[in-house]
């Protein structure tokens, strides 16, 4: 991020101010925020006249991309990462002041559009002296609303489970079932929930592995299995095409004692927000995840502003938490777990070190390793073949050959950092399907594996669901999609939005699991690649990890933490 100097307070310009093309040729604000900007404008000068400084239609574009960009709000106090790709060549015609208040008097002139909290505008500053906030009305909203709601009556009905892979999650959250089964004078109603389907699919299987290995009651052990975990869209009843989206709420909440929600640090504020308005006054909820890992690909950070606000000894969520710090994934001296820690800490010499020492289960392949490539190209396309025929030997068997099937994806699964370009999704995937013959370029063909893209409560499957493609008959093909224990199999005529997977991103593999995970790195720094999402690649690595990419690369986002700006933690 560049830094500017500081620059000399700017004479409001009436209208449209002439400098604002030159901040969208920097990258500053965008065209279509600049649009929504102009039409909120248009409207407030309907009731009274309305004339935006310079600087008041920059901050009102910003507001407006910051969704977009992940954040919940617009800190004024660290105004200079915000400044785009604009360098300080420009900054002496592109007025950018540090000072938070030359801000906040220019937002005076559009008062009309920018209130405080309580006002009906669109925009809000929120905050006092140096620590000031702008938000967009519904972002505030979203975010007051967590807050309040997991601060209501003392926190006593919130607990959180943080720790990161392997550490022991799943067994102590078995524990803790069996332990709130046996001080329930009545089985309690619990709900399992996760982001995505596979998600979802893997707490089920782990949760109800590590009740056995608890020693966990027939009637506990009958509890999960009844309710096997779903999405928190499926839990919610979410419909794009009703009014209400969600069909529970704050009119109509869920009918259950615990709510239990793994990988938290996936769901944005506004799902966050909707689950917790959908709880009764009488229901506990569990948020279980890693906050090391990233942030949901909306805006918010919540598990790692709760997380915050947890570690602070005056929280009321300060004793509601249990943080796990151990390892059981990986066995002792693995090299894959000194990766994770190392690139989890920022410690980027000890992540090379790990990369360098050329151990069974970590590899690392530099871009101008032709031959590496080839090598890793050939064992996915090798990967692809067996699905392939594990699909084609399906064809009017039974749903355990389907299961196989499904279960067969999870050996190896590419990772990439990004969709375009030859280092990313649609590069390996087009990649690998050539390797697989003219039959499978663009086609329904058997073996394809495929991920929901978009919610369809139509046929029960949900954003991140991921199946594999199985004849039917001769005429006909089906997916086949593993909830829990059982397959849900759907003709591919009934299925819109859907991706070839034998490459999918980073963050699309979060809350899966992969006996080799190979990571694909951008040839070039990104401000996409970050700490988390190099932390997030590798640990979805069971036996193996594979990373590609060069050491600058690698260096540059071990360098790079996520900086999501919210004021979450601070509300809690």
């Amino acid at each position: 991020m560049t830094v500017l100097r500081e620059t000399a307070a700017v004479v409001p310009s009436p209208g449209l101010a002439e400098e604002l093309p030159a901040y969208c040729e920097a990258g500053v604000i965008a065209p279509e925020d600049l649009a929504a900007a102009r039409m909120l404008v248009g409207i407030a000068r309907r009731v009274e006249p309305v004339e935006p400084s310079t600087l008041a239609w920059v901050a009102m574009c910003l507001a407006l991309r910051a969704p977009r960009d992940g954040h919940t709000c617009v800190p004024l106090a660290a105004i200079a990462e915000w400044a785009g790709t604009i360098d300080l060549d420009q900054a002496d015609h592109l007025p950018w002041p540090l000072d938070p208040q030359a801000w906040i008097e220019a937002l005076a002139s559009v008062a009309p559009l920018v209130g405080r909290p309580g006002d009906r505008t669109p925009f809000i500053l929120d905050g006092a002296g140096s620590d000031v906030r702008l938000y967009l009305a519904r972002s505030l909203a979203e975010e007051q609303a967590i807050a309040a709601s997991l601060l209501r009556d003392g926190a006593r009905h919130v607990s959180v489970l943080l720790g990161g892979p392997g550490s022991g999650k799943t067994y102590t959250l078995a524990k803790d079932l069996i332990d709130t089964f046996a001080a329930a004078e009545t089985p309690p109603r619990i709900a399992l929930a996760a982001p995505t389907g596979k998600a979802a699919a893997r707490m089920t299987k782990a949760l109800e592995d590590r009740c056995v290995k608890a020693n966990a009651s027939p009637e506990v052990l009958a509890a999960v299995r009844a309710a096997p975990a779903t999405t928190v869209h499926r839990l919610l009843k979410f419909a794009p095409n009703r009014t209400p989206r969600f069909a529970y709420g704050p009119g109509n909440p869920l009918d259950y004692d615990l709510v239990v929600v793994d990988e938290v640090s996936m769901i944005s504020s506004s799902l966050l927000q909707q689950l917790l308005s959908a709880l009764s006054p009488t229901t506990a909820i569990r948020l279980v995840g890693d906050p090391d890992q990233l942030a949901s690909v909306e805006s918010g950070s919540v598990l790692a502003d709760i997380a915050t606000a947890c570690r602070r000894a005056g929280s009321p969520l300060h004793p509601r938490l249990t943080e796990l710090t151990g390892q059981h994934r990986y066995g002792p001296g693995s090299a894959i777990a000194k990766l994770a820690v190392a690139i989890r800490d920022g410690d980027v010499r000890g992540a090379l070190a790990a990369l360098d020492a050329g151990t069974a289960d970590v590899a690392w392949i530099k871009p101008g390793d032709a031959a590496g490539i080839e090598a890793t190209t050939s064992l996915v396309a090798a990967h692809a073949t067996r699905l392939r025929e594990l699909a084609e030997a399906m064809a009017g068997t039974a749903e355990q050959r389907a299961q196989a099937a499904v279960a067969a994806q999870a050996r190896l699964q590419v990772l990439c950092a990004r969709r375009s370009g030859p280092a990313g999704v649609e590069g390996w995937n087009q990649r690998i399907e050539r390797r697989l013959g003219p039959a499978a370029m663009g086609g329904w063909y058997a073996g394809r594996p495929i991920m929901i893209t978009k919610n369809n409560p139509d046929i029960a499957l949900y954003n991140g669901d991921v199946g594999l493609v199985v004849p039917a008959d001769e005429d006909r093909k089906d997916a086949v999609f593993p909830l829990g224990d059982e397959i849900v199999r759907v003709p591919v005529t009934r299925l819109e939005d859907v991706a070839t997977v034998h490459a999918l991103t980073i963050h699309k593999s979060q809350g899966s699991e992969y006996d080799h995970a190979i990571v694909v790195l951008p040839e070039a720094r990104s401000r996409l690649l970050t700490r988390e999402l190099l932390y997030t690649g590798v640990t979805r690595a069971a036996k193996r990890v594979t990373v590609i990419g060069s050491r600058e690369v690698i260096e540059a986002a071990i360098k790079r933490p996520i900086r999501r700006a919210t004021g979450l933690a601070n509300r809690l």
